[in-house]
Order: C-alpha cells, then structure tokens, then sequence
C-alpha cells in the first residue's frame, strides 16, 4: 500500500514573486499588492525563509531551490503545480495555463535536484505538450490524492481538464470507481480554481468545503470520502476563503505526523475542528500573510512533496 506522507518536500524560493496578473483571471484569491516590487519581494522571502526554517526544525527534509530571476515567474513559490512524484518512481510534468508559469517548468532541474539528493527517478511521464491543445492539468492544485486508497479527486476549471483527468488517471491505473471528477464554486458563482483550495487529504482525514460543491454532485464527493474511511472536517466559505482547505500533512524523519497550514487557516478553524486534526499530527503553522494575499495560493501549494526512493 502507498504511503500517503511523505518526509521529504521541495520549496522554490520566491526571488521573482509579485502579482501574476496571467493568473489573476482564474484565482479570485489573487489580491493586488499595495507594496512596491522590492518591497513584496523582501516580505515574501522573509516569510517562505520563516516556512523553510520552521519545517527544518520540525524534522522535515526541505530541499529549497532559487529561481532564475530572469524570468518573469511571479508564481515560482508554487511548485506543486509543475510536478507531482510517486514511489514506483515516476516524475510526472504538468501542463500550466499561463505562459509565464509555463517557464518555471524545467526537467533538467528536477533530474539535478533529485540525483543530487540521491533520490532514484524511473521514469518521466511528460503531459507539457498538451498545452499547445489547450489542455491543462495543474499538478496536485488540480488533483487531490489519496495515495493511500489510489483515490483521485478534481474539480473542473480552466486550469483542471476531463480529457487529462480521465488521461491521468489510466496512467495512474486510478479504478473508475476512485475517479471523482466534480463542480465547485465560490459564495459568488465563480469556478474555484484549483481542487486544493477546497480540500486537503491526510492520512486518516479529509478537509472540504462541501457546500461550495454543486448540490448534484455533492452526495457523490462526500460518500466517497466516507467510503475511504477518512474523517471529514468540513469547512464555511468563510474558511475556505482564509485557505483552510490548503494544509498539508506530512511527516517528519521520526516518523511522525505534522500539518501544516497558513496562520490564517489556523484562526480560522473552530477550536472543534482544531481538536479534530490534532487527532491526526501536530499542527505547524507557518506565517505565510503577503504570499496568500498577493499570490492566491498558501502552505500546501508551496511544497511539492518528494516521494520518490532513495538510491
């Protein structure tokens, strides 16, 4: 049976980072910064070099990678939309929606990276020519995995296509019946852009936010949790808003369980629903204010989890 944490996660440190407005069309979390270029940027590093530092003390293995700056890749501090890796060692690319996220993309690097950390890479399996038939797949922003069960879960937007879902899927040999492809939008109608805002799947529990989900599929989504034997904690709007939905459970070398989550996502669960994850692992959180804000995306979209094996 798969592993569903891993101990070992890449972060791309956000040299680069500012407002995307490629982005912005799709994420309606995305927020205009008041500060100047340099000044978001220092706030921005300052808070992923706090991240990197707190989850080395916790016993994580974070291996940290700069970015061209070259390149106009407001976005980097997100990797896990690029790239996604397994244990029978396969390195999967993804196909990005915006042109400038498009860049950070690089195999070449992700073969140096995990070569020089003696992690052993299979295979490659490289989805990166479909945007060229403007079919996207953004990574685990798009899919929510339950390694541990072979269970998927997507919600349709721009940046998260049927065709690749079901493509994805045969080449993960995902049963049909651990296939949930749905619809969710936000308190104002408008599409969530990637199925990790809503949810998050650790080992033993699954936050949602089912009331975001289209009431036909709704029942569907919720029994299949049930069905994976994960104890659903289920979020507001208002949660979801605060990124409550976008934690991630990891371990540490000793084996044991940590979810990390935004400070925003921290104040922002009910002291039940903190109970509750607890159960679960300890909770790290991480201050993470301008990149949410400015970026759209929080604590579990900046780590790309490595579960591929050591050599």
């Amino acid at each position: 049976m798969a592993s569903q944490l891993t101990n070992s996660i890449l972060m791309v440190s956000p040299e680069s980072f500012g407002y995307n407005p490629q982005t912005a069309g799709s994420n309606s979390f995305q927020n205009k910064p008041e500060s100047d270029p340099k000044t978001l940027r220092k706030k921005a590093l300052e808070e992923f070099n706090g991240m990197t530092k707190k989850l080395t003390s916790e016993g994580v293995d974070v291996l940290v990678l700069g970015n061209d700056t070259e390149y106009d890749v407001p976005d980097a501090v997100f990797p896990n939309n690029w790239f996604a890796t397994y244990e029978d060692g396969t390195v999967m690319l993804f196909p990005m929606l915006s042109e400038n996220r498009r860049l950070e993309r690089s195999k070449d690097t992700i073969t140096e990276v995990m070569e020089s950390s003696d992690f052993e890479i299979k295979r490659y399996v490289d989805y990166s020519e479909y945007e060229k038939q403007g079919l996207i797949l953004e990574g685990t922003g798009s899919l929510v995995l339950d390694r541990k069960n072979n269970a998927v879960f997507a919600i349709e937007s721009e940046r998260t296509n049927r065709i690749l879902f079901d493509r994805y899927c045969d080449e993960m040999n995902i049963p049909s019946s651990n296939r949930v492809f749905f619809h969710a939008n936000d308190e104002n109608g408008i599409p969530i852009y990637h199925t990790n805002v809503i949810m998050s799947i650790g080992n033993g529990f699954a936050v949602i936010c089912s009331e975001c989900i289209e009431s036909r599929e709704r029942r569907e989504v919720m029994t299949k949790l049930e069905e994976l034997r994960l104890e659903v904690i289920d979020i507001t709007y208002a949660q979801l808003k605060n990124f409550c939905g976008n934690i991630l459970n990891v371990k540490n070398n000793n084996g044991e369980s940590l979810i990390v989550l935004s400070a925003s996502a921290m104040w922002n669960f009910e002291d039940r629903q903190v109970e509750t994850l607890q159960k679960y692992g300890k909770l790290v959180e991480v201050s993470i204010n301008t990149i949410e804000t400015v970026g759209g995306g929080s604590a579990r979209c900046m780590m790309a989890e490595i579960f591929l094996q050591k050599k």
